[in-house]
């Protein structure tokens, strides 16, 4: 067999590759040892701050038994109940006002294509060369002798086709990439589905709650499904899937958690869906945006350090079951109000982080 002689930039993209792939498996491993201690802290019920905030919340539980006791859930919370042939579950629709920033589409093309290390073989050195060269574009490429071939296959896929865009990056370009955000320019506001879900724990146990949301305009279309008992998990699950045909996922940690989660209780029922669906993790852009600017990037510290909100009355997410199976024991729908409202606020934050990352023209 004829020996291979690689270039140095061949032999340093080559090392790269299996650097990038060691790191992602590394990563994957940690990103599920982060989404159980932002879920659920270790010392949730030893540090005496949290004591506190844990007495609040019991405080705030026995307030809300009292307040809404006797009380119905059409009464108080405005929804219908939503049947499908999977069965049935309570929706809520509801809408908030929304001012989204978007690049636009000449400037992310432009982005994107300035981009030449999204072609095989274009390493940074190889990339400074060309621009010196007076090739500052991939389609500058289509012409030049060696890269050419890579330059025509990346130029023939229509930027409006997101999932194919997404792949073809998502072999070169790390996933916080700011290119990779660009990508969602070419697609109509009206394709996008903002998703949150609220669970009984971190694995198979129930979806409680699941919160999708439609930019529309100036608008924020949310819609919530909502499990009066467990037997109507798939009812809300249908619920979910009738929203995400054609449609792009903006989630926040959505990548290792809500879909996989959503996958797993689908398998449980037996229920069939394919969700491959276009899929932009703010979790992932966020680190990369905001480091500098906030503490830590758990959803309410993006929420409160980035637009100045400081949630009232909010029930954690790891007393969520807990607040959910009070619900259950007592038929008071008092505990339910906070766990609505929860999914509501963390919904209307995602797509003011997904405008706010538009407006990060400095970030890379």
């Amino acid at each position: 067999m004829a020996e291979v002689i690689l270039t140095e930039d061949e032999r340093s993209f080559a090392l790269q590759r299996i650097g990038k792939k060691i790191k992602e498996r590394a990563e994957r491993i940690k990103k599920n040892e982060i989404t159980q201690k932002e879920s659920y802290p270790s010392n949730f019920f030893s540090s005496s701050t949290l004591n506190q905030d844990y007495r609040r919340v019991h405080e705030l539980k026995k307030e809300l038994l009292k307040e809404y006791a006797g009380k119905n859930l059409e009464d108080v919370i405005a929804g219908e109940e939503y049947k499908t042939q999977a069965g049935t579950c309570y929706r809520i629709e509801t809408c908030e006002k929304l001012m989204l920033h978007r690049l636009s589409a000449d400037n992310a093309r432009e982005r994107i294509l300035s981009n030449l290390k999204l072609l095989y073989g274009i390493g940074e050195a190889t990339e400074e060369n060309l621009k010196a060269q007076g090739y500052k574009t991939i389609e500058d490429l289509v012409e030049h002798p060696r890269f050419g071939s890579e330059a025509e296959k990346f130029m023939a896929i229509n930027m409006c086709d997101t999932l194919k865009l997404l792949t073809w990056m998502g072999h070169w370009l790390p996933k916080s990439h700011p290119a990779v955000l660009y990508a969602a320019r070419f697609r109509d506001e009206e394709d996008f589905i903002i998703l949150d879900i609220e669970t009984m724990g971190l694995h198979s146990l129930p979806i409680i709650l699941c919160g999708v949301a439609r930019i529309s305009g100036n608008r924020l279309l949310i819609t919530q499904y909502l499990l009066r008992d467990i037997p109507e998990e798939p009812g809300a699950l249908s619920g979910f899937l009738s929203h995400i045909q054609n449609s792009v996922l903006i989630t926040f940690n959505g990548k290792t958690f809500d879909i996989p989660f959503i996958r797993e209780r689908l398998a449980y029922y037996s229920m069939r869906a394919d969700i491959q669906n276009p899929h932009f993790d703010l979790l992932h852009f966020s680190r990369r945006a905001f480091r500098k600017k906030v503490p830590d990037c758990r959803l309410t510290t993006l929420e409160e350090h980035l637009f100045g909100v400081k949630r009232e009355n909010d029930v954690p997410s790891a007393l969520i079951p807990q607040f959910y199976e009070t619900y259950r024991e007592t038929k008071n729908i008092g505990p339910l109000i906070p766990i609505i409202e929860h999914n509501k606020l963390d919904i209307t934050t995602l797509a003011h982080i997904f405008s706010e990352l538009y407006e990060e023209s400095t970030w890379q």
